[in-house]
């Protein structure tokens, strides 16, 4: 039987359709889960929408439409964004469903019949942007940071609380023994010297709002949104709970790591589930200096941007030019540089040298050489293990331009025409073209995946579904048909 790989998305708040930092966290979760394809894993791939939340109910009384009909269109509106950037996820779950709220009630039993939920009041401050209870020292100017256009509220009603405090010692030992829970590291450190410093039990309920999941135990209560969110990631698992979970990566932004790196493997451990095996964390892009964010509204819409430009465009220059958990400003400057050096300049020149040189042969070339760069496979494969994209991006590029390199070093141009130095020169000259350009496409199939595939039926290598990423690395001389000259591969943007 194949290895299992489970990855996830964060489930994104329904309140708005996503923004670019949103596509980001899709992109790698969608990048990863490929890989793990081409390595011939069974693989599972959850987004969603998180619908249970004040926000979501407020945005309907803004359209002056009903909670579960706005829902309903919000969810439909995420959908089509991932159909269209070719998300190719394997199961969309909404926390409205059915299947959700049977779980959600389930592990809330569980936990308070441990004794892990108990009754009492809350009294103090609660930003609605961020649906999370705040300290004073969270606030700037008594204002969310995240969250500076919205008024902090303050709460005073009947919850019920969660014993965090009585997980912090199993989660110090839990981050000793499993030092990669969280990536990059200095996020995890964040982390660990967060619980130290001592934990407070955080309420699972709502008094005053009304949609939501209610309380197996009280019906006058809802479910706390980000205690109902976060067992959405079991939701997709219940058919077969013993192959899928615990999750390999839960790929989140950097605002919500509090929530999956603490709160989040004590609930499960609470109702007799395992914690996740990785948390990917990514940073804040930013425009001009700001955070891009709904609530401030300077988003950038990937839908807009992918017809304005291309879907690759987007996902390279998000991968190249953000590092994951690093903050970056968006420069869409600097991204129509990078799509040209690396996409069209670069990969595209690669295949249009092989493809004038090859036609020169009238496609009767034999195999005589064989040279192939497996270093860079190697490398590739590593930085892809890691969950490091940019590296491995970084890698295939410089593959790519090693092999321009060779062109030019060989100068195949200037070899007498109509000689056997020719004919024998050119054709290896153009097997070292074909060998490396197909590792090279392949190792990018992952993240452009429908040019890569174009690509290789061009050089007269389709790819092979049937096989795994090792053995389609291969070339078998025999698979060499037709040369397709055609148009620009990645057309160069700008003059």
């Amino acid at each position: 039987m194949a290895d299992k790989f489970y990855i996830t998305t964060p489930i994104y708040y329904s309140n708005d359709v996503p923004h670019v930092g949103h596509a980001y966290s899709s992109f790698i979760a969608d990048t990863l889960a490929y890989y793990k394809r081409l390595e011939w894993f069974d693989v599972k791939f959850s987004t969603g929408v998180d619908e249970n939340s004040q926000k979501v109910v407020e945005k309907a009384q803004e359209n002056w439409m009903d909670v579960m009909q706005y829902a309903d269109m919000m969810a439909t509106k995420h959908r089509e964004l991932w159909d269209n950037s070719w998300i190719r996820y394997t199961d969309f779950v909404r926390t409205t469903e059915p299947r959700h709220r049977e779980l959600v009630q389930k592990v809330l039993q569980k936990s308070f019949d441990n004794g892990d939920i108990y009754e009492g009041v809350y009294n103090g401050m609660y930003c609605v942007g961020c649906e999370w209870f705040k300290k004073e020292s969270d606030l700037i100017n008594w204002r969310c940071p995240d969250h500076p256009n919205k008024e902090i509220q303050h709460l005073a009603e009947k919850n019920y609380f969660f014993r965090l405090s009585k997980y912090q010692d199993r989660l110090l030992e839990f981050y000793a023994n499993n030092p990669d829970f969280v990536k990059p590291r200095y996020k995890f450190n964040e982390i660990i010297e967060f619980v130290k410093w001592g934990l407070e039990d955080f309420s699972v309920s709502r008094e005053t709002n009304k949609f939501g999941i209610p309380l197996p135990f009280d019906a006058d209560q809802v479910t706390y949104v980000w205690y109902d969110a976060l067992f959405n990631y079991v939701t997709y698992c219940q058919e077969d709970e013993s192959k899928w979970w615990p999750a390999d990566v839960h790929v989140i932004g950097k605002d919500i790591i509090r929530f999956h790196g603490i709160y989040w493997p004590a609930m499960l451990w609470s109702a007799w589930y395992e914690a996740p095996h990785n948390l990917l964390v990514t940073g804040y892009l930013t425009l001009d200096g700001q955070k891009i964010s709904k609530s401030i509204g300077n988003v950038i819409s990937p839908a807009e941007y992918i017809e304005e430009y291309s879907r690759d465009m987007l996902l390279l220059y998000l991968f190249m030019g953000f590092p994951i958990g690093e903050d970056g400003d968006f420069d869409r400057a600097q991204a129509i540089l990078m799509y040209n050096a690396k996409l069209s300049n670069n990969l595209w020149n690669l295949l249009n040298r092989f493809i004038a040189l090859s036609l020169k042969l009238w496609g009767t070339i034999t195999w005589d050489v064989w040279k192939v760069w497996n270093e860079k496979i190697e490398l590739y494969q590593s930085c892809m293990n890691d969950y490091n994209l940019r590296s491995a991006l970084e890698t295939a590029f410089e593959y790519a331009s090693e092999i321009n390199k060779y062109v030019d070093d060989n100068t195949p141009w200037k070899i007498s025409i109509d000689t056997e130095e020719w004919t024998k020169n050119l054709n290896d000259i153009l097997f070292i073209l074909i060998s490396n350009l197909r590792k090279i496409a392949i190792m990018l199939l992952p993240f452009f995946d429908v040019k890569m595939r174009e690509l290789l039926s061009r050089i007269g290598t389709p790819y092979d579904d049937t096989l795994t990423l090792t053995e389609n690395l291969s070339i078998d001389p025999s698979v060499f048909h037709v040369v397709e000259k055609g148009e620009p591969l990645y057309m160069r943007i700008g003059k």
